[in-house]
């Protein structure tokens, strides 16, 4: 009845425009020709079809066997255009077929005119559904009642067939890995609907979430979610607050019931439901090392046929009977990452820790030399990571007290310097040094920061020279989601080079080594000798110095200038059971046996060692000692060259 009062109505006006119309025709302020008149006659009919409602354009049938939305193109976004002409698409160039910004609109506009959300001009199956319910008679969007009566009956109208459920299933979706806390509408599972037989009208869905029993943070959903949603390619059609526990169908099982949807499934199609999580920003009891595993499954769905028979299902496919204790496949698994688990900060060493030095102090006065480097890397770390103290130990081989020998330590990060806690230098092994850093250096995701270590040493005393310092990490306390502190221990302890503390001596650098066979010159035998030259430079500090000109295959000094060792598969041989010959030159002043190197003078020396093994063998030779006095007499000092591995050569088989 509406409809025909509403056409009668619109008939009535149509004959009150037109005489209106003709009657301005008929009056016009000057006479007008023949073609003038004919064209108005001509805009004026076109203008009674479209009141009329006669316009093919809004009735005009559509087939649509895919989703529409902004850089679709084809004749399906055409015939869209036009039957949304001229109400809500009003395009100069007119229907294009191509869906751009100005489409999206009209759809927009007309999704908000017929009740469905979102209207974001996305033109998806809910929308299609829709539209064959609205766009297949006459255009009624000036008519609310008629568009209610049409929505009202779209089940029975609109849909075909004695649908049945054909499948029914569940599984994880595209983010159930990417779960963090705090994250919002987080794809957690899919839903795959499938009828057979008709067409139907979904309109409940029953789920159910169970945390994994194994887990030991919080067991109600209602401490851990905030809301759970339902998409259809891409538009949300249900969301219900998970926070609330008398949202909840069952509080034992964790069932929410999404009732009231509208979502058409057409026959032998497969409708896609996503099911989205939002995460609370904290999950109490959850360890950072730990995740929080969910289970998700189907408890139950409600449809309608075209007969508007409707059905519950509680028992098909991947339905599952969700009031048992313990739910079982099939089911979505996702698990919930602490927030800060991804942060992590790893020590490393770093290029700019100092090689073995020996370094030339000052007798009267206190010096600051860098003695120690290491890197802090959060490259791999999802969050900034804040500094809280830094340990690190120092071991001395000192005759006196450490504190005697170094009046204080400080690092320095990114500019910004610490001074060390006052420490207990009495102990000459692992002194513990502590800098306290209170969160005032921030590492920055992907950032390495190097932390450099400095020695200020005292005036030194004879009894301590020749005093070596080492310093190593103990530990490092920081401030993140995930992490807490970093203990080092086992392969991961990073250590400085030893350096060796003088106010006198001397500083060698090697500056190249080779390693040769030559033929054994010993009559009684044919095997080869081995021959091995390292060339090295030494420079004198705090006075000038003498190096006698001989050699020795030994540890002790003695009165030779230079110790060297054999090296047999890592092991040292005893100069008794194999002896090396070494000769020692250099272009260096030699005068009474001894070469004499001025204050803050480098002499450049070459040591050659030539060795007959008793078995055949791998072997290397090492540069052991430098033995120095401050005038022509026997070598009284002798300073031991480390790390070994920079003072040897490469292994020769001989």
């Amino acid at each position: 009845m509406n409809i025909i009062a509403n056409n009668v109505a619109s008939k009535l006006f149509v004959a009150f425009v037109a005489a209106a119309m003709l009657f301005t025709l008929a009056t016009p302020a000057k006479a007008a020709t023949a073609e003038e008149l004919q064209a108005q006659i001509a805009a004026l009919m076109a203008q009674i079809a479209a009141l009329q409602g006669g316009s093919s354009s809004s009735s005009a049938a559509c087939t649509f066997t895919r989703s529409l939305t902004v850089g679709s193109e084809g004749e399906d976004v055409k015939c869209l255009q036009n039957a949304l002409t001229p109400t809500y698409f009003n395009y100069a160039g007119g229907a294009t077929g191509y869906f751009g910004p100005v489409t999206a609109a009209a759809v927009a506009a007309w999704q908000t005119a017929n009740g469905v959300s979102p209207a974001v001009g996305y033109f998806g199956p809910v929308s299609q559904a829709k539209f064959a319910a609205t766009m297949t008679s006459d255009d009624h969007s000036d008519d609310e009642d008629t568009s209610s009566d049409d929505e009202d009956d779209m089940s029975s109208s609109d849909l075909s067939g004695e649908a049945a459920l054909d499948t029914v299933e569940i599984s994880d979706g595209e983010e159930a890995d990417d779960v963090e806390e705090g994250s919002e509408d987080i794809q957690v599972a899919e839903i795959t609907v499938n009828f057979a037989d008709g067409d139907a009208e979904i309109s409940r869905i029953d789920l159910a979430l169970e945390v994994d029993s194994g887990n030991n943070g919080d067991d109600d959903p209602w401490d851990v979610f905030q809301d759970v949603s339902l998409w259809v390619d891409g538009d949300e059609v249900a969301r219900m607050d998970a926070s609330d526990e008398d949202e909840y169908l069952d509080e034992d099982d964790g069932s929410l019931r999404f009732s009231g949807l509208d979502i058409v499934a057409m026959e032998d199609e497969d409708v896609v439901i996503t099911v989205a999580v939002t995460v609370n920003s904290s999950v109490d009891g959850v360890a950072a090392s730990d995740d929080e595993d969910w289970n998700l499954a189907i408890g139950g769905i409600r449809y309608t046929d075209a007969d508007g028979v409707t059905e519950t299902d509680t028992d098909f496919g991947d339905i599952i009977d969700i009031t048992s204790a313990t739910l079982a496949a099939p089911m979505a698994e996702f698990s919930i990452e602490v927030a800060g688990a991804g942060d992590e900060l790893e020590l490393e060493s770093s290029d700019e820790d100092p090689v073995a030095t020996t370094f030339a102090l000052d007798e009267d006065e206190n010096q600051e030399e860098m003695v120690f480097a290491f890197d802090l890397s959060a490259e791999d770390s999802d969050g900034d990571i804040d500094l809280n103290e830094i340990i690190l130990s120092a071991t001395a081989t000192v005759a006196s007290n450490l504190d005697d020998l170094v009046n204080d330590f400080r690092i320095e990060i990114n500019g910004d310097s610490f001074d060390a806690e006052a420490y207990v230098g009495t102990a000459l092994t692992a002194t513990d040094i502590t800098f306290d850093i209170d969160g005032d250096v921030t590492i920055a995701a992907d950032e390495i920061v190097t932390v450099m270590v400095y020695a200020d040493f005292e005036d030194m005393e004879t009894a301590d020279q020749g005093s070596t310092l080492v310093m190593q990490v103990e530990s490092i306390d920081v401030d993140a989601e995930g992490v807490e502190d970093v203990t080092v221990s086992g392969s991961s302890i990073v250590t400085s080079e030893t350096h060796t503390l003088r106010t006198t001596g001397v500083d060698v650098e090697v500056t190249s080594i080779s390693e040769s066979l030559k033929e054994n010159t010993d009559a009684t035998t044919t095997d080869d000798e081995g021959v091995f030259v390292i060339e090295f430079d030494v420079t004198a500090f705090g006075s000038a110095l003498y190096i006698n000109d001989t050699v020795a295959q030994d540890l002790a000094m003695g009165t030779a200038g230079v110790n060297f060792r054999i090296f047999s598969n890592g092991s040292g041989v005893a100069s008794s059971t194999a002896a090396g010959v070494g000769i020692l030159d250099s272009d260096a002043e030699l005068s009474g046996g001894y070469y004499r190197i001025g204050d803050g003078d480098t002499e450049s020396f070459t040591l050659t060692v030539e060795y007959d093994p008793a078995a055949t063998g791998s072997f290397k030779a090492v540069l052991y000692s430098v033995n120095f006095n401050d005038s022509q007499a026997d070598a009284d000092t002798q300073q031991v060259l480390s790390p070994t591995e920079d003072y040897d050569t490469d292994s020769l088989t001989i």
